[in-house]
């Protein structure tokens, strides 16, 4: 290391104090526009010292120097901020290309990041530079100076590598010490001017107080001399400034005060406190006394006073009310001892409580005793109040409340239990603040307590009531209203007192609804009934109003009381349960309930003017179907819809009725002639009849009408509904899409169809049942014997009953159910009997309704069993079904039919051909046989027609792995045809009318010829 870079280094490094002199005559409250031109000047004299140093280099070569502008310039970056360092940078940049050599532009980009590092790290710390610390302004250091040597790379690799050895460690060692430093003194500087500032600001604070101020000041050294005092001081004490100064407080303080006062300054002297406060009575000019409020502060210098500041605030115009309340308060205390308040005096140092005669009363002892034992009192008190009682009094000693007031119970010497206002307040304190005296007073306010539980229930009922009150007088102005009143309403109570009743009228009520209320009023002084008001905001509700009058002592009426309930909603639910109870909610039509009661209304009016009317039941033809396809809610849709229509084709005056389901009852009053009421009818049908769209879907139904007339057909109610039920019933009958009037026949047949169904169910118990069997001959190769079980009803009177006639019946009643169970059993037995005596293995076909499979579940349980029990698993039992069956849908019957199957039973398909006859459901159920229906072989001598269609559904059912069977063949040649057609099974009279039991066993099952398949 050359000793002359050390100078040099040194020797630049003295030439950066001048920086201090600049920053000195940096501005700090110039205008804006000067403060500007401030640091321009300010960036000229930097740059000049930049210069100045840069003229001092060391010179390693030609064109390359070596000196400490780099500190210079992150310097005034760091403290001066952006315009003096942009100054300085852009002028000595200037200068340093001015030099030139070749080292010029590494010189340029030492002198900008030097500048700009300052700059940046001046942003970051955001101008708060006066607490900086060496340890970064060392890092500040080294870091811009290590930036600066990087900038030597920039010199040819050779001549960069050998300057950076020579002089890394001397810069590096010497510029960052340098920086911190300058760093230093100039934040020392910034500490200094900031101190400065305080102090003239604390200095101007206090000469304002000191002068202007509500406060008396006096400065005084350590020996009470008094060395300045206010203006305030002088007029409290009415002497003159140069007068005060010749006094000390020794002289101006009372006696008694002063060695308080002396006691807690040469505390404040020794160090233990700093300051204090006292309150003081000064001796004034004109020997008056002076109440003051002291504050004693001190200024220490090295820990030793030097001068004492003290405040006084005057508190004699306070101190005298203080007395004379006291004065006040003590003549109370006399006045109360003489009257019969309960008057109590509490020495607080000695703990002695006085009392008076009338709390020796309300407690119910002597005085003597009870001042004797003071603790006699507090015992008394209510264990659940007095802890309160303890917390208030000591809440007051402790000033934290301005009096102590508290309401308790106690409970006398007679066990009775009292109310006491008690309340009290110190009287007087010690120099310390300590209480020293409190007095107060005991008042019994048991009674007042009473009444006001008695009002405050009173209250309670008349605020929480749920219906609203208000009070008026005798003209009607309102004078008082509780909560309901306002929540019903809608009303504050600002806004209707003294405001009329009237506000709440409403149009609904007629005149003479007011006229009456008024009657009752003056008459018996109260009324009560439904009314309607209006609220505030307009709307109408109906309430229950209760009116009644409050008379004096000379009867004369003074105010009156009215209370009321909404019962809109009461209402309105009472209307809403009434519609529901009569009216249907689908299409909004009465229902039998109303339909009833109108019926009967309209039979009154009817006998009383001698007129006729018609009643019509309306069922509607193939809704089932509009049902099972569309979905219940396009039946609703078609409901509603058919309900408007009908109402369509009445007058006014006429009713339509929904009796449930899909059937409807019209009713036509004041009939005069049978046309009407056919016209009537046949604009329903054909408004029926019209397409519903529904949706996306358009449905197609009809109407069948019965129509009984009044009092023609019937008298009474029950009559008119069962006939033009019966009339609906032959219309139906007669093809649907009509209208049919009830006849006697009718009425007839239906006594015949209720004998019938009796007699059926009489049958059913008495067992009157028995089953024929018809064969079905087998027409191909192989004989296999099978038959059918046709059931016979032996009527006890009549004889023996076809099955044409009560089938039907019996699957409306849903007697089908038994019936089918007792025809399966027998038919189950028999082919087992058949089996064990004749070795003859017999299908038996039984025919099973629709309606059976409504309720299958417990029958079929115990058709299993019993085919189980007889051993009958292979095929013995056939189910004959109806296409109509297949068409339902219900994925319960392709379940069951299934079971069947594997249970042994085999599935035959009755009738086929008469129906949809749909390949769909053929695919989709397992079926065993085809039963060709006998409409298509009973003509196949003349139409061949029928023998091409009896043709394709033997091909189609062999196809699908299906037997077919043909009924009704009644001739060889329709045997020869169905044979030669593939046809597998016949049967009908050619072969065998149906025959009871013996007479099947005797011609098939004895004869030698049948043999076994």
């Amino acid at each position: 290391m050359e000793q002359g870079l050390i100078l040099s280094l040194i020797q630049n490094a003295a030439l950066l104090l001048a920086i201090v002199l600049v920053y000195d005559a940096f501005p700090r409250t110039q205008k804006r526009s000067l403060a500007i031109l401030w640091r321009i000047g300010s960036g000229f004299l930097v740059a000049i010292i930049t210069i100045s140093i840069m003229l001092m280099p060391w010179q390693y070569s030609d064109g390359v120097f070596l000196d400490s502008r780099t500190i210079i310039l992150s310097i005034c970056g760091l403290f001066f901020g952006g315009i003096p360092t942009l100054v300085a940078v852009v002028l000595s940049c200037l200068y340093r290309l001015n030099e030139g050599g070749i080292a010029a532009w590494s010189g340029v980009g030492t002198i900008v990041t030097s500048g700009l590092i300052g700059y940046l790290w001046g942003k970051y710390r955001k101008g708060d530079i006066e607490d900086i610390r060496i340890s970064e302004l060392w890092a500040f250091g080294f870091m811009t100076n290590s930036v600066a040597l990087l900038w030597g790379l920039t010199m040819p690799i050779e001549m960069a590598i050998a300057l950076l050895k020579q002089v890394t460690i001397p810069l590096l060692l010497i510029f960052p010490i340098t920086t911190v430093l300058l760093g230093l003194l100039l934040s020392r500087r910034i500490e200094i001017e900031r101190e400065q500032k305080l102090k003239l600001q604390d200095h101007l604070l206090f000469k304002s107080h000191f002068h202007s101020g509500n406060m008396a000041i006096a400065i005084t050294d350590v020996d009470h001399g008094w060395i300045k005092v206010n203006p305030n001081l002088c007029q409290m004490l009415k002497y003159t400034e140069e007068e005060l100064l010749g006094f000390s407080w020794e002289e101006l303080v009372s006696p008694g005060d002063f060695h308080l006062y002396k006691h807690h300054f040469a505390q404040m002297i020794e160090g233990e406190v700093d300051e204090f406060e006292l309150d003081v009575a000064l001796i004034a000019k004109d020997e008056s006394m002076v109440y003051t409020h002291m504050t004693v502060a001190c200024q220490r210098v090295h820990s030793k006073v030097e001068l004492i500041i003290t405040g006084l605030l005057n508190r004699t115009s306070q101190k005298q009310a203080e007395k004379d309340k006291a004065a006040s308060q003590e003549q109370l205390g006399l006045v109360l001892g003489s009257s019969a308040l309960g008057f109590w005096d509490w020495d607080i140092r000695s703990d002695v409580i006085e009392r008076n005669e009338h709390s020796a009363a309300i407690l119910g002892c002597d005085v003597e005793t009870l001042n004797r034992s003071p603790e006699l009192w507090i015992n008394a008190i209510h264990p659940e109040d007095r802890v309160a009682v303890l917390k208030s009094i000591e809440a007051h000693l402790n000033g934290e409340s301005e009096q102590h007031k508290i309401e308790y119970r106690i409970r006398n010497q007679a066990a009775e239990t009292l109310w006491i206002l008690d309340s009290g307040k110190v009287m007087s304190r010690d120099r310390s603040g300590c209480p020293i005296r409190m007095c107060g007073i005991h008042t019994d306010i048991t009674e007042r307590k009473r009444v006001e539980e008695s009002l405050k229930l009173a209250a309670s009922v008349y605020n929480n009531s749920c219906e609203a009150m208000s009070v008026q007088d005798e003209q009607g102005l309102i004078i008082n209203i509780n909560a309901a009143f306002s929540d019903i309403t809608g009303y504050s109570e600002a806004e209707v007192k003294h405001q009329n009743i009237r506000i709440l009228q409403c149009s609904r009520n007629n005149r003479s609804a007011y006229e009456q209320m008024n009657l009752a009023l003056e008459e018996e002084g109260r009324w009560r009934g439904e009314v309607w008001l209006r609220r505030k905001n307009g709307e109408e509700f109906v309430v229950w109003l209760t009116l009644n009058t409050l008379f004096d002592a000379e009867a004369q009426s003074q105010l009156r009381v009215a209370l009321f309930s909404d019962i809109t909603e009461k209402k309105q639910a009472e209307q809403i349960i009434w519609k529901q109870a009569n009216y249907d909610p689908l299409t909004g039509l009465p229902n039998r309930r109303m339909l009833l009661d109108y019926l009967n209304a309209e039979i009154l009016k009817s006998d009383t003017r001698e007129l006729h009317f018609a009643l019509m039941f309306l069922d509607l033809d193939y809704f089932k179907e509009v049902n099972d396809t569309l979905g219940h809610d396009m039946g609703d849709m078609l409901l509603t819809e058919t309900a408007k229509r009908l109402k369509g084709c009445i007058r006014e005056t006429d009713v339509v009725a929904r009796l449930g389901g899909d059937e409807f009852t019209i009713v036509l009053s004041g009939i005069t002639d049978i046309k009407g009421v056919d016209k009537v009818a046949k604009h329903i049908l054909t408004r029926i009849a019209e397409p519903y769209n529904l949706g996306e879907e358009t449905a197609y139904i009809s109407g069948s009408i019965g129509i009984t007339l009044y009092p023609d057909d019937a008298s009474t109610i029950e009559g008119l509904l069962k006939h033009a039920d019966q009339a609906m019933y032959a219309a139906k009958d007669e093809g649907r899409n009509r209208f049919h009037y009830f006849t006697p026949s009718m009425q007839r047949y239906a006594k015949y169809r209720m004998r019938l169904i009796q007699d059926l169910r009489q049958a059913i118990a008495n067992q009157e049942f028995e089953l024929y069997y018809q064969p079905i001959v087998c027409m191909q190769g192989e004989q296999r014997l099978k038959a059918e079980a046709l059931i016979r009803w032996r009527h006890p009177k009549r004889g023996l009953v076809s099955p044409i006639e009560f089938i039907a019946v019996a699957e409306e009643t849903g007697l089908i159910i038994e019936i089918g169970n007792w025809v399966f059993q027998q038919a189950a037995r028999q082919s087992a009997l058949w089996r064990d005596r004749f070795g003859v293995e017999v299908q038996i076909s039984i025919n099973k309704s629709p309606v059976q499979f409504r309720d299958d579940g417990e029958s079929f349980d115990s058709w299993i069993s019993l085919l189980k029990t007889l051993n009958l698993t292979n095929n013995n039992i056939c189910i004959e079904i109806t296409e109509g069956l297949l068409l339902d849908g219900n994925s319960a019957i392709s379940s069951r039919l299934k079971q069947y199957r594997d249970s042994g039973i085999q599935i035959s398909l009755d009738d086929f051909g008469t129906g949809y006859s749909s390949l769909a459901y053929l695919k989709k159920f397992e079926i065993d046989f085809l039963k060709i229906d006998q409409s298509f072989t009973r003509n196949l001598d003349s139409n061949s027609d029928d023998f091409t269609l009896c043709e394709a559904i033997i091909v189609m059912a062999h196809k699908l792995g299906m037997k077919v069977i043909a009924e009704g063949v009644e001739t060889d040649y329709q045997r020869k045809v169905l044979a030669g057609a593939g046809c597998d099974y016949g049967q009908g009279y050619l072969f065998s009318r149906p025959v009871p039991v013996e007479k099947f066993e005797q011609a098939y099952l004895e004869t030698p010829h049948i043999e076994r398949a």
